[in-house]
């Protein structure tokens, strides 16, 4: 009696065990199922040489080049994009994620925002064949923040959280890497690199009479000084963020023209003897400028706020008296 009764209270506790066991693999919200994948494949990443997306904000198109992505412009000329915001855009696209089916006719794809050309549209190529994603985003979904998506060759639309509207919504422009310098570890330059800068500065910019139209600062020891007028006590700190500023500029946007004519630069010579050019135009209509950077082979659009940070007149850097 005793052991069949030990036999009972086991076999209880493997049924328990079991039930447990099925009811956790059951509800475990990470257990893969057949809502839940990605749009794309994660090997499939390394084939990815060109993205398209076609939105509400206009038309982007983004090609790699040597591992570096680019926005190909009138010209032959590429502009340089943020490298960290396509990483994130494809990071979106091969995160696997729960994406319920919500109907496979032609009539769901008219109301949910598919049909007239109406929806937005990610591609994505790797080399002359088809197509390695092609991807439409329909209207929004009726709940929270989701939207309604599905493959261009296929039936089938899913819903699921809206990770892509930020990308489909905003402009070109939103992907342009606009920095003058690439400020970096593999740049080759920062401000303790910086050993002198030569400032001249445009016409009615950062100056009045009073004031030299040009001048050079240079490093001595911990500090700096401006050459030709050593006596003078200058704000190192004050210098060195001056430095940081325009190393770490970006324009308002890319011209396809260089300036007409230079009428204020600022050149900066590194430890190793190379030196960095910004040559800036005259002003136009809303006050911004040309600009060109020495090496880049790229003009950018300078607003009139950057343009107040950059170019400084000299008494700027000298130090308060005590």
């Amino acid at each position: 009696m005793v052991y069949k009764k030990k036999a009972a209270v086991l076999s209880a506790l493997v049924v328990v065990l079991a039930l447990v066991y099925f009811l956790s693999f059951v509800l475990d919200p990470q257990r893969p199922s057949k809502d839940s994948f990605a749009w794309l494949n994660p090997a499939s990443l390394t084939l990815v040489d060109a993205i398209e997306i076609d939105g509400s904000g206009g038309k982007t198109v983004l090609n790699r080049k040597n591992n570096i992505w680019v926005f190909p412009s009138a010209g032959n000329i590429d502009y340089p994009v943020k490298q960290g915001r396509v990483d994130d855009f494809l990071a979106q696209l091969t995160r696997r994620d729960v994406y319920p089916l919500r109907s496979a006719s032609s009539e769901g794809a008219e109301k949910l925002g598919f049909a007239g050309g109406n929806a937005a549209r990610i591609t994505l190529k790797g080399g002359a064949g088809l197509p390695l994603l092609d991807l439409l985003i329909g209207s929004g979904a009726a709940v929270g923040n989701e939207v309604y998506l599905k493959r261009s060759d296929k039936n089938e639309i899913y819903s699921g959280e809206d990770h892509f509207t930020l990308y489909t919504d905003g402009k070109p422009s939103d992907w342009y890497d606009l920095r003058l310098f690439p400020v970096g570890p593999s740049s080759g330059i920062d401000v303790k690199t910086v050993q002198q800068a030569e400032i001249v500065l445009p016409a009615n910019e950062g100056s009045d009479a009073t004031q030299a139209p040009s001048y050079t600062l240079s490093r001595r020891g911990d500090g700096w000084v401006i050459t030709g007028n050593e006596s003078v006590s200058l704000d190192t700190p004050k210098v060195e963020a001056w430095l940081r500023s325009v190393l770490e500029a970006e324009g308002g946007d890319f011209a396809t023209a260089a300036p007409a004519s230079v009428e204020g630069s600022i050149s900066l010579r590194l430890g190793d003897g190379t030196i960095r050019t910004i040559q800036a135009g005259p002003p136009g209509d809303d006050k911004s400028r040309l600009a060109s950077v020495s090496g880049s082979g790229l003009t950018y659009a300078l607003t009139e706020w950057t343009l107040n940070r950059i170019f400084r007149a000299s008494d700027y850097f000298v130090k308060a008296a005590q």
